[in-house]
């Protein structure tokens, strides 16, 4: 699942603001050839809010390491939802990637994460395998809720939809969670649930091409990101690269807490459904399709 090349850090360069309250993100095209996958999402130099209480987004995953110099910061609380625990190890690794690309802390060499203002909530449903079963995403979800969260990032998901999953997810949304699904790696057959539901924003994966992973999901696909041969984050502390919707779930994820960070009226899926369709650019058939849905997110 996780092909590991050794990569080349991304060089990003940040200017911060006089009055410390943006971010003006800029790339230069070195940059966007060391990581493809940052500029088409940030088409034009732009500044990324610094708004006065943080986005939330609790990574419902296989856990994340604690200790990565680059997360460690971001990380406020964490939460075993298998063993109802506050201590979570990622031996799998999927978790500490999905939260390097979200909001991996800045340093001289490297930005992954693509969303600044983020305090992350580190949920553990997923087994050292990256295995799950529904009652601990459930009791995921419901802790989470409890934590105030703005964004539930779920990269992964189940064929089979499920009564106490949904009535979860409804939950969330009402109370004015923004949850975003990875659509999953089905080889073109239909999405995963929880990504299957309308009121959940389901995100399958295109190339460097802007064409669409041949293993990516087809059907009910809201958006699309990058989500072949992107450079994450590992528990080993090594850059390697990865495939999947998982990752461009991930990074739609972090463009939305950027959107929320910018616009703090933006409050529910309805108004947040709005502010990506109006940035995003349309690929495949024109307007909505089962491919591509709106088309690419972006943050302009």
């Amino acid at each position: 699942m996780l092909q590991r090349l050794l990569l080349s850090f991304l060089i990003l360069f940040l200017v911060v603001s006089c009055d410390n309250q943006s971010i003006e993100v800029s790339f230069s095209q070195t940059d966007c050839k060391k990581n493809w996958s940052l500029c088409p999402l940030f088409p034009n130099n732009t500044r990324i809010s610094m708004p006065t209480e943080p986005v939330k987004v609790a990574i419902l995953d296989s856990g994340i390491d604690n200790s990565h110099p680059l997360l460690k910061e971001k990380i406020v609380k964490s939460f075993d939802a298998r063993r109802e625990t506050n201590i979570t190890k990622d031996k799998f690794g999927h978790g500490t990637a999905i939260a390097g690309i979200i909001g991996a802390s800045s340093n001289k060499q490297t930005i992954q994460g693509i969303s600044p203002n983020v305090e992350i909530y580190d949920v553990k449903v997923l087994n050292d395998k990256g295995g799950g079963e529904i009652k601990d995403v459930v009791n995921g979800i419901e802790w989470s809720i409890k934590q105030n969260v703005d964004i539930l990032n779920l990269s992964f998901g189940f064929q089979k939809d499920d009564p106490t999953l949904k009535q979860a997810i409804d939950y969330a949304v009402d109370n004015n969670i923004i949850v975003v699904a990875a659509a999953g790696n089905t080889l073109g057959f239909s999405a995963d649930y929880p990504a299957k539901y309308k009121n959940v924003i389901s995100v399958s994966s295109v190339n460097k091409q802007m064409e669409r992973d041949k293993f990516a999901a087809k059907g009910k696909i809201d958006f699309v990101a990058p989500g072949v041969d992107i450079p994450v984050l590992t528990p080993t502390k090594k850059i390697i690269t990865v495939n999947g919707t998982s990752f461009s779930a991930a990074y739609v994820s972090g463009i939305i807490a950027n959107i929320l960070a910018e616009k703090p009226n933006v409050q529910n899926f309805d108004a947040v459904l709005t502010e990506l369709k109006t940035s995003s650019k349309d690929l495949g058939e024109k307007g909505l399709d089962n491919e591509y849905g709106n088309g690419l997110v972006q943050f302009k």
